[in-house]
């Protein structure tokens, strides 16, 4: 039996390596590569539109803007496509496409990975982009032929979900159980009901206060079934689809450094978002303990203070910036399909004019202003 390859130091010269290209990793890197030499590592060759999955099910086409090469995107910025593995004393031990191993560092490190689903649909983890695009064209098929749909999840994905299927296929039977005792949990009372509304006068079944006895397939295709709730009720399905919440992308820290995590799994960081204990590696987005919703725009905010930040490190000029996190910010924008939504609004409260809602996200899922921001 071989043994296991020895990884090997890559040669970076990079000012700035960042681990992961989701939406804050990405961003991160579009901004620096301006002033300093940047690597990006991530298992995938593209960046996708985060917002748009949930639309993209119902409307493959939407996967064309909505999924971005990294060297279109990304200009300037060195890619390795590789998943971060271990974090060591020494860097990131990478495991790259062909099965090889290196270690990478850089003058400044910051930790992006995001969440890992129970339905790769919602976010990818791996891949091509062609790859990705396929997907959704399958799985569009999968959704028309399927009378019978399981939601599970009350969150924002499985809301959004049922809005979206409700509005392409009135006919078809929809059910969405939440565990909570109502949907939406990270937003206000007041959302949540208009959003309850809408779905239930399309005929939606909302079913909330119950879990599953049972753990059926993950796999977005698996054959229908039949599945009972820890109150009695029987649900049968030709589809089910997972939209319960992410978990953080952290397994690589468990060897060395879980101490470092909190319960949930998250690492933890001090108020200028380095990761505590740790130089110059700074950790945004879904994997740190910072108490709020881990929606785009508030992952947009932790990138901008961690720009500023590492700026401030590579030129020795400035002091480091405070995060201010958005600790019980019910702020929420859900698209119900592509002409009815719902948000949470700062000073605006409650939003249920479909037209400033189909201005602000339903209409075309913020897909041109996040190809705008990437000069596309």
């Amino acid at each position: 039996m071989s043994a296991t390859p020895t990884p090997n130091l890559i040669d970076t010269h990079e000012a700035v390596v960042i681990f992961g290209g989701g939406i804050a990793g990405a961003t991160l890197a579009k901004s620096l590569v301006r002033d300093f030499s940047v690597m990006l590592v991530d298992p995938r060759d593209f960046i996708e539109v985060p917002m748009a999955a949930t639309r993209v099910i119902v409307d493959p086409d939407l996967a064309g803007p909505a999924t971005i090469a990294f060297a279109e995107a990304l200009v300037g910025v060195r890619h390795v496509q590789g998943r971060l593995a271990e974090w060591t004393p020494e860097g990131g031990r990478v495991e790259l496409a062909d099965g090889a191993q290196v270690v990478i560092s850089g003058n400044v490190t910051v930790l992006a990975t995001g969440s890992r689903h129970a339905n790769p649909l919602m976010r990818s983890s791996s891949g091509s982009m062609e790859e990705r695009r396929a997907l959704y064209r399958r799985y569009n098929v999968r959704i028309m032929e399927a009378e019978q749909i399981l939601i599970v999840g009350g969150g924002p994905i499985g809301v959004e979900i049922a809005g979206e299927i409700s509005e392409a296929w009135p006919e078809k039977s929809i059910t969405l159980i939440e565990r909570g005792e109502r949907l939406l949990k990270g937003s206000s009372e007041e959302l949540a009901r208009e959003a309850t509304r809408i779905l239930e006068a399309r005929g939606v079944t909302l079913i909330t206060g119950e879990n599953l006895t049972s753990q059926p397939s993950t796999d977005p295709f698996a054959e229908g079934g039949t599945v009972t709730t820890d109150k009695g009720r029987v649900i049968d399905y030709a589809l089910l689809i997972w939209a319960t919440g992410g978990q953080p992308e952290t397994a690589f820290m468990r060897k060395h450094y879980a101490a470092l995590l909190d319960e949930a799994g998250r690492l933890r960081v001090d108020p200028q978002l380095r990761v505590k204990g740790l130089t110059n590696v700074f950790a945004v987005g879904d994997i740190n303990d910072v108490a709020e919703n881990k929606m785009a725009v508030h992952i947009l905010g932790q990138a901008k203070t961690a720009e500023t930040n590492i700026r401030a490190i590579l030129t020795g000029r400035g002091a480091l910036a405070v995060y201010k996190a958005k600790t019980g910010n019910p702020m929420m924008l859900l698209a119900l399909g592509r002409h009815t939504g719902v948000s949470h609004l700062p000073i605006l409260g409650v939003v249920k004019a479909g037209w400033l809602n189909r201005m602000i996200k339903t209409r075309d899922m913020l897909v041109p202003r996040f190809r705008k921001a990437f000069g596309l």
